[in-house]
């Protein structure tokens, strides 16, 4: 409008009641799924790899709705056995 952008949904940080920081993108649409907004993303590296890092955030006034996920392990021994 007036040569401006306007969001109807914008978010904002003062809004964020809790955060968590996922390590898989699996894990992130778990997450945005269940309501929260990503609000971060970012690449730890390492000498031998690299892990892609998500912050999310739960905006909403209810209490978190939080994604039952795998751990590492887990999805390890999941793939041995496909």
């Amino acid at each position: 409008v007036n040569g401006k952008l306007r969001f109807e949904n914008s978010m904002n940080l003062e809004d964020t009641k809790f955060v968590a920081e996922v390590n898989s993108v699996r894990e992130l649409n778990l997450y945005l799924q269940s309501g929260w907004v990503l609000i971060l993303s970012y690449i730890k590296y390492y000498t031998d790899r690299q892990e892609p890092c998500f912050v999310v955030a739960w905006q909403k006034e209810t209490e978190p709705i939080i994604p039952e996920t795998l751990d590492s392990w887990e999805l390890k021994e999941i793939d041995r056995y496909r």
